[in-house]
């Protein structure tokens, strides 16, 4: 009994205690609220800021300012242009309610935002440290904006970042050569071969928020792309790219490409391919095709079109050469000794090789011909005779020793290396038709750097866009290596070659590329394409002057023009030539000499034929011969 009321007293015991519990838990509850209500009204700024002035607002990367690409004489081709971009910061903007109106009103005034919609985009946001609201605004707008803030230390949580926008002054000048950049860095051309100099080194900005909520950062500065300095001469590039548009426009073809280079060192004055695009605004085909056939393409057919108009017909697209080869084939010949200038040769109009009949472009025959005029008359037959005494071997080494099958190594992007039949498959009838420039491919710049070779002397350089680098202070930090390579010919060849081809212009197959008062050299190519039974060609011609000392060399390029009755003729890129050099020729210094006396040493030559080009007979050229990727 007594036991029994112990334990009711000890439980009524522990009931008053957990009461008595309960009753200070909540009395501390209600004394933790109204202390936090009471700090919240006479504190929360103050310790608000103390918050936030412990968080870091977003790193930024500084972007490097892309360096500028320029002429030869300064003029700038390609540069970069700051622009501001608007940045927000919703959680600073709605960290106090006294921060928002006056944010609102500043970017309405200031930057002409609607209120309402900046509101809702803030709302919408409400958690984000970094917005990017706006891009490309003006500096003015930038300016006024930082002047109103200064002024009124309630708007917060607004900056501008800094961008660069790549700006081209010319539109379309030299596109296949410069290339085009965006924000992921270079696209084709000198933007991507040298993207790694011109892009810079970036910067870092990293930052926090003082309990004023005033942004504090360190700042690693970004290092500025540099300026290339290129070989390129605006006056001359304009040149061509005229003579193109023109020809396009008057006459027609399928692609056609121009080289003005100095043969003495290799740099490139002017290039230029068929269609140039407009590098601000590289992704439109608007040029190239009406309304009505761009909403009729799929996406594929664009890109694949965007892809031909990008590419530099002057070292991606390869080509059988023809009858420029044959300098080639007589500088070899030359060298190894197997012919000298006062050996002849017979022409009866075709020649048999390994079972096949090939023809010569005359086909009743040149007849007795010096070494001099079987360049002059561009005679496939001579060619075969030299190039049999020449050999497989040797003939095989010096189209390597040329730099045929191999990249040049130019500095642009996309070079291809072209075709060349290799030495076990160079049989008798693949070593004749080699000679006069058939069943092999080569690229523009392969054969503008082998003539440039032949043509100051037998040094062989790799032709090149870019003299040097400069920083952002102009001061030189890097000039390219482009010394000599390679011995190709001696200096006795060499003159041989000018002598030669400084009589094909003045009496043999080249007489349309003459500019009065100046001598002028060079050779003609046309080459068939396959299949030969299309009659379509590839028709060439290289060109050079002063011919007793070579300073300037071009090269033009024509394939498939539309005039049927100019398509298997050189002379449209004879006439090209000599249209260009009488423009440039004066603007490099050289002057015509007056009275012309350049003495010849060829005792054979004869009166001319007429002017039919190099045109090969499809009826007796093999079309089968196999072909390997060197």
């Amino acid at each position: 009994m007594k036991r029994r009321k112990r334990t009711r007293r000890f439980n009524d015991i522990m009931k008053t205690g957990l009461y008595l519990v309960f009753i200070g838990v909540i009395a501390a509850c209600v004394y933790l609220i109204g202390r936090m209500v009471y700090i919240n009204n006479n504190n929360g700024d103050e310790y608000a800021r103390k918050v936030l002035s412990q968080q870091a607002y977003a790193n930024k990367t500084l972007v490097a300012e892309r360096g500028a690409i320029t002429d030869r004489n300064g003029i700038v081709l390609a540069r970069s242009e700051k622009t501001y971009n608007v940045i927000l910061d919703p959680d600073v903007i709605l960290s106090h309610d006294y921060y928002l109106e006056p944010t609102l009103k500043a970017m309405e005034e200031c930057l002409g935002y609607d209120q309402e919609t900046i509101t809702k985009v803030i709302n919408d946001n409400s958690k984000s440290r970094y917005l990017v609201y706006e891009k490309n605004i003006d500096y003015t707008k930038v300016s006024d904006f930082n002047s109103y803030k200064s002024k009124h230390k309630f708007v917060v949580g607004v900056w501008f970042e800094e961008e660069y926008t790549r700006v081209y002054p010319y539109g379309n000048f030299a596109s296949h050569v410069i290339g085009f950049a965006t924000r992921d860095g270079g696209n084709y051309g000198l933007e991507q071969y040298y993207d790694e100099y011109l892009r810079g080194v970036e910067g870092l900005e990293f930052g926090y928020y003082d309990p004023e909520l005033n942004r504090q950062k360190t700042v690693k500065e970004a290092r500025n792309g540099y300026t290339l300095e290129t070989t390129l001469d605006y006056n001359i590039q304009t040149v061509i790219q005229k003579k193109i548009e023109n020809f396009r426009t008057e006459t027609g073809c399928k692609n056609i490409g121009v080289i003005v280079m100095n043969p003495n060192n290799g740099e490139i004055y002017g290039m230029a391919s068929n269609y140039e695009y407009d590098l601000n605004n590289p992704r439109s085909l608007e040029g190239l095709f009406s309304e009505e056939e761009l909403e009729e393409m799929t996406q594929d057919q664009k890109t694949n079109e965007l892809f031909k108009m990008w590419r530099n017909f002057c070292i991606s697209d390869t080509y059988e050469p023809g009858s420029t080869f044959k300098t080639i084939t007589v500088a070899s010949a030359l060298e190894e000794c197997v012919v000298s200038g006062s050996s002849t040769f017979t022409c009866n109009g075709y020649s048999e090789k390994g079972g096949w009949r090939i023809g010569c472009n005359k086909k009743s025959g040149h007849g007795k011909l010096t070494l001099a005029e079987a360049l002059m008359k561009s005679c496939n037959c001579a060619l075969m005779e030299i190039v049999e005494k020449l050999g497989a071997d040797a003939f095989y080494r010096y189209q390597k020793q040329f730099g045929f099958g191999d990249k040049t190594g130019i500095d642009l992007t996309g070079e291809a290396t072209g075709i060349l039949i290799p030495r076990s498959k160079l049989n008798v009838t693949e070593l004749a038709t080699s000679s006069f420039g058939t069943t092999f491919n080569v690229t523009m710049i392969q054969i503008a750097a082998a003539y440039a070779s032949i043509l100051n002397g037998g040094i062989y350089y790799t032709p090149h866009v870019v003299k040097q680098m400069k920083d952002e202070d102009g001061v030189p930090v890097r000039k390219e290596e482009n010394g000599p390579v390679r011995e190709t010919v001696s200096k006795t060849t060499s003159e041989f070659i000018h002598e030669a081809l400084y009589m094909t212009v003045e009496k043999g197959t080249a007489t349309p590329a003459k500019v009065a008062g100046y001598l002028v050299g060079g050779k003609t190519g046309t080459a068939q394409k396959r299949p030969r039974t299309e009659k379509k060609y590839v028709v060439s011609f290289v060109g050079f002057a002063p011919a007793d000392d070579p300073q300037v060399m071009t090269y033009v390029v024509i394939d498939e023009i539309q005039d049927e009755s100019l398509a298997g003729s050189s002379s449209p890129a004879t006439r090209m030539t000599s249209e260009i050099l009488n423009e440039i020729l004066p603007y490099l210094g050289l002057y015509p000499e007056g009275e012309i006396n350049y003495v010849v040493d060829l005792d054979l030559i004869q009166e001319p034929d007429i002017d039919i080009g190099d045109e090969i007979n499809s009826d007796v050229l093999p079309d089968g011969i196999d072909e390997e990727v060197m």
